[in-house]
C-alpha cells in the first residue's frame, strides 16, 4: 500500500513538473519568435538583418542580452556592427511606461552624420522588438542625446528609420502657412525626401519655421523659435517649442498660429496623429498669448482653411 502511495506521488510531481517545463518552453517560444538583431550591409549601406532566439525571460535581461547581441560579430561577412567597440554603455533604465532609455559614455559623441543615425537606427529597432519597450531614447554621458541641428532628439520607435538611410522616400504633406491678412491657413501640398534621420514631425515643423516659398502665403512661426523636441505617443503629437513661439507676428491671430501646425501634423501620411499638445521649453503652460487656453489637446481645424494650392 505505502508503495502504491508513493508511485502514485511520484508520478504526480513528474505530471506537475513537465506541465512546467512545457510552460516555460512556451513561454520561452512566444519571448524568441520573430527576434532580429540589426546591422549594417557594407556595400549598400543598408540595415539588414540575422535572426536570432533570445534566451533570457525578463525585460531587463532581455534588454542586456541584445545590447550585448549588437555587439557580437555578424555570422554574414559582408554585415558589420553599427556600434563601435569603443561606445560602451554607462546604464540603462526601463520604466513600466515602455520608455527605455540607454545612457551611453562620452565616445558616442564622436558618432557624426549618417554613421551616427545608422548606430541609433539599428539599437532601436532591435529593442522595439521587445513587446513591453515602446520608446527608446539616448543619452550621453547622463545628457539628453542632440543632434547635428541641435535639437534633443528624444523618444524614438522602430517605424522613425526606413531600412535605407541613403535611399529616400518620398512622402506627400501639407504645410499650412498664413494667409495675407493672418486670419486664415493656406493650404500648400509639397513632397518631401524623408532619408531617416530624425522624424517626418520634425521636418514638417522645421518647414513651417523657415516659412513659405510661394507668393501669397506668409509664416505662421515668429523668428527665432526652435524645435526642441517632437515625439507621437499614442496618437498625441508633443511639441516642444522654446520660449519665442510665444512672441506674436503682427496681424497673425492665435488660431491662425497653433493650427498651421496641428493641421501639417495631423494630416501626415501614416502617422496616425489626431492630436497635439504644445509645450515651452519642456513644460506645458496654461495660456498662450493674452490668455488663450493653451495646455489642452489640439484637433485639426478646417474652418481656417481658405483654399488649397
Amino acid at each position: 500500500m505505502k508503495k502504491r502511495i508513493a508511485l502514485q506521488l511520484f508520478m504526480l510531481i513528474m505530471i506537475l513538473f513537465t506541465g512546467c517545463s512545457v510552460s516555460n518552453k512556451k513561454e520561452q517560444t512566444e519571448l524568441s519568435d520573430g527576434i532580429n538583431i540589426y546591422y549594417i550591409d557594407s556595400k549598400t549601406s543598408q540595415m539588414v538583418s540575422e535572426s536570432y532566439t533570445m534566451t533570457s525571460d525578463t525585460i531587463e535581461h532581455q534588454i542586456e542580452e541584445l545590447l550585448q547581441m549588437l555587439r557580437q560579430p555578424p555570422q554574414t561577412t559582408l554585415y558589420r556592427n553599427a556600434l563601435p567597440e569603443n561606445v560602451s554603455v554607462k546604464d540603462i533604465n526601463y520604466s513600466e511606461d515602455g520608455r527605455l532609455t540607454i545612457n551611453f559614455d562620452t565616445n558616442y559623441s564622436t558618432l557624426i552624420g549618417i554613421p551616427e543615425v545608422l548606430c541609433r537606427a539599428t539599437i532601436v529597432k532591435t529593442l522595439c522588438q521587445i513587446k513591453e519597450v515602446e520608446y527608446v531614447e539616448f543619452y550621453v554621458n547622463d545628457q539628453p542625446l542632440i543632434d547635428s541641428n541641435g535639437v534633443v532628439v528624444g523618444l524614438m520607435t522602430a517605424n522613425d528609420f526606413i531600412e535605407s538611410i541613403e535611399s529616400e522616400t518620398n512622402y506627400q504633406v501639407s504645410l499650412y502657412f498664413a494667409n495675407e491678412e493672418g486670419t486664415g491657413l493656406i493650404d500648400y501640398n509639397t513632397n518631401i525626401n524623408y532619408n531617416g534621420t530624425g522624424t517626418i514631425e520634425e521636418l514638417v515643423i522645421k518647414q513651417l519655421i523657415n516659412g513659405p516659398t510661394e507668393v501669397g502665403m506668409f509664416p505662421t512661426i515668429p523668428e527665432g523659435t526652435t524645435l526642441l523636441n517632437v515625439t507621437t505617443k499614442e496618437g498625441i503629437c508633443y511639441v516642444d517649442f522654446n520660449e519665442k513661439f510665444l512672441d506674436k507676428i503682427p496681424e497673425i491671430t492665435n488660431e491662425t498660429a497653433i493650427y498651421s501646425v496641428v493641421n501639417s501634423l495631423v494630416e501626415l501620411p501614416k502617422r496616425n496623429i489626431s492630436k497635439v499638445q504644445f509645450l515651452i521649453n519642456g513644460e506645458s503652460i496654461p495660456t498662450y498669448r493674452e490668455g488663450f487656453p493653451f495646455d489642452v489637446y489640439f484637433e485639426r481645424n478646417l474652418t481656417l482653411i481658405e483654399s488649397a494650392k
